[in-house]
């Protein structure tokens, strides 16, 4: 599967509603921490506007899970919260027909069509 690239900074909103239309994978980079919301929100408006859902999650989220294995208390039920909170979350965004998915670390911003 080939996955376009863009600059956040240089990528045009009609690209983005051109990519979605055909239903195409992309990553959108180059996002500065305080962008995030807003680029989020654009991106799941646009998804949205065209009849299709989405769900929004953080990359790596899955590594707050394995802090249940580490047996100090608090880690545990932090770990265990984080599970719930990832099991409702994917059961109220069950099947979308976009994943976003958030890695602030890089400043990155993966789109994935899923159907």
């Amino acid at each position: 599967m080939d996955i376009g690239v863009y600059s956040v900074k240089s990528i045009s909103d009609e690209k983005i509603g051109t990519l979605i239309d055909e239903r195409k994978s992309f990553v959108l980079e180059d996002i500065a921490r305080l962008n995030f919301g807003e680029a989020v929100n654009t991106l799941e408006k646009t998804i949205e506007s065209k009849g299709l859902t989405c769900r929004v999650y953080t990359k790596g989220r899955s590594a707050t899970v394995a802090a249940a294995a580490i047996p100090i208390s608090p880690t545990v039920i932090g770990g265990w919260a984080s599970a719930i909170g990832i099991g409702i979350h994917n059961l109220a965004t069950w099947n979308p027909d976009y994943e976003i998915a958030k890695n602030i670390a890089t400043g990155t911003l993966t789109v994935t069509f899923k159907k």
